[in-house]
């Protein structure tokens, strides 16, 4: 078997055994979005940082360190990267308290975020028009990343530089894919997003004007 037939084989596998585990963590998003846009605040900003904690976890142990244990990249680089990312995660939710997310925004941002989250959602439905079906969720890693990006862009200046940075690492890590390796097209969707994300933290937080209430 090729690599490309063994990388969606293994992720066809990884969906259908841990599909209800990627539903709850789908509602979680649903969740997270609203509690954003209509409950902003302390509470909301721990609750999102904890789903989001707990889908980096997951993915990291369950996806890379278990399905695809046998791929050097998994194990070396991504495994580690997503715990790293949720464990500080919790340490800004416990302690820290730099991220705060919000919709807050002028009308451009705000629908720009919103795109950029669309996104995440839509790279199953990619997946099954570039050919190879609706295989990788919303809540797989790399639709993760980018919903996390989405929001995290929409916080900027009120975010964590480091957890921001190592997220995008992991966006920039696949462009690749985005020219066809493992022929995983719907990778754009992340890669696009990491872009926005940069540009908008690159723009932004040096002027340190995150939000425009109306």
């Amino acid at each position: 078997m090729n690599p490309t037939d063994a990388f969606w084989q293994t992720m066809r596998q990884f969906r259908d055994d841990t599909l209800a585990v990627q539903l709850v963590l789908l509602l979680g998003y649903c969740l997270a979005i609203y509690r954003i846009a209509r409950k902003p605040g302390r509470a909301t900003d721990a609750w999102v940082k904890g789903i989001l904690a707990v889908a980096f976890f997951w993915n990291g142990i369950a996806c890379f360190l278990h399905y695809f244990w046998a791929s050097l990249i998994a194990r070396v680089l991504a495994g580690p990267l997503f715990l790293v990312i949720g464990f500080l995660l919790l340490v800004d939710m416990l302690a820290g308290q730099k991220i705060h997310f919000t919709f807050a925004l002028s009308p451009a941002r705000r629908a720009a975020s919103f795109f950029f989250i669309l996104l995440a959602f839509l790279f199953p439905v990619l997946g099954l028009l570039t050919g190879h079906g609706m295989i990788a969720l919303p809540t797989a890693p790399c639709p993760l990343a980018g919903f996390t990006l989405a929001l995290l862009a929409a916080a900027v200046p009120r975010v964590d530089g480091t957890i921001y940075a190592l997220v995008l690492v992991w966006a920039f890590v696949n462009i690749p894919k985005v020219f066809g390796f493992m022929d995983c097209y719907e990778e754009v969707t992340l890669v696009l997003t990491g872009f926005y994300a940069l540009m908008t933290f690159k723009t932004i937080r040096p002027h340190g004007v995150a939000v425009v209430r109306t």
